[in-house]
């Protein structure tokens, strides 16, 4: 993966051409409306912040087009390896089509003094309650709930045994369009990821799993990655999605069905390329916000 020193990587954030959002779709418009309502009171609401900014040149990065497939990566097992292999290199940011209509999506930020412990707590904090979830992307999170709250809210159990095998049920937008999933947090090892190859690079906080629709509860249709790790000054994250029925999904039980499900609603080249872009959009924002809350909202309410 290209991969700065953390010296450079730093110095890069510092010295960034940050642009704000202007163009949100109505649905998002009215969504903020809806969320500042329910973050009225709450302990944390100093933390919802509708102004978004993205680095100038991320967002750019995504107005020229879909990306060249050769810097594309399947959902095969070689190739998530090959994405924590030092020698890989691809552009930061991007989206493409790939085979049978499958969305992807990649990204890769530094956020600026915060931690892979920070980046755990956050994926074991925010599920708690839906409006800590919108603090994260306040125009498009509408709910996040978990399974089983009280695991997740066990400190005395490891991040891990917190989340995963412990369902989230998302509601958000991705553009206009409103989408329920069902997310199955786990073990990156379970999806592919070399144990010993994922601990030499360095990565220690792992937020990835298997997701379907939600009213398809037996369906997985998607991957998607994060994984983060401790770098000079900050933290490196690294996002993956797949979307589809990419033969390379089919290890995991319920993938597949998907492509039944797929073509059902009509699934094709031109509606996966219109839900990459879309992604790649709603992944740049909320995790660029992310970056510039979760240190101060973890000093506040992060545990001791």
């Amino acid at each position: 993966m290209i991969k700065a020193s953390p010296t450079e990587a730093a110095d890069a954030v510092s010295a960034l051409d940050n642009s704000a959002v202007t163009y949100l779709p109505v649905a998002a418009q009215k969504q903020l409306i809806a969320n500042t309502q329910l973050l009225k009171g709450k302990s944390y609401e100093t933390f919802f912040n509708p102004h978004l900014v993205v680095p100038t040149n991320d967002a750019r990065a995504l107005q020229i087009g879909p990306l060249d497939k050769p810097d594309c990566l399947t959902p095969s097992v070689a190739d998530l390896n090959r994405l924590i292999d030092p020698a890989y290199k691809t552009p930061k940011q991007g989206y493409a089509v790939l085979d049978g209509s499958t969305v992807y999506v990649q990204n890769s930020l530094f956020f600026p003094r915060a931690t892979a412990e920070m980046f755990r707590w956050w994926f074991t904090w925010h599920p708690i309650e839906k409006e800590r979830y919108m603090l994260w992307f306040p125009h498009a999170h509408i709910e996040n709930t978990v399974k089983d709250p009280a695991r997740l809210a066990n400190k005395s159990l490891s991040y891990e045994d917190r989340l995963y095998d412990n369902p989230n049920y998302v509601k958000e937008l991705v553009g206009p369009q409103a989408m329920e999933l069902l997310i199955r947090f786990t073990d990156p090892a379970k999806l592919g990821f070399d144990a010993a190859a994922f601990k030499r690079a360095g990565f220690t906080a792992n937020a990835s799993g298997i997701v379907g629709p939600a009213q398809a509860p037996d369906v997985i249709n998607s991957m998607m990655i994060h994984i983060a790790r401790d770098v000079e000054g900050g933290m490196e994250l690294v996002s993956r999605y797949w979307i589809g029925s990419h033969p390379e999904m089919r290890r995991f039980a319920g993938a597949e069905k998907a492509a039944a499900m797929m073509a059902h609603v009509g699934w094709n080249d031109q509606l996966a390329e219109m839900t990459a872009y879309e992604l790649a959009v709603h992944d740049m924002i909320e995790f660029n916000h992310l970056a510039g809350i979760l240190p101060a909202l973890f000093a506040q309410f992060g545990e001791g």
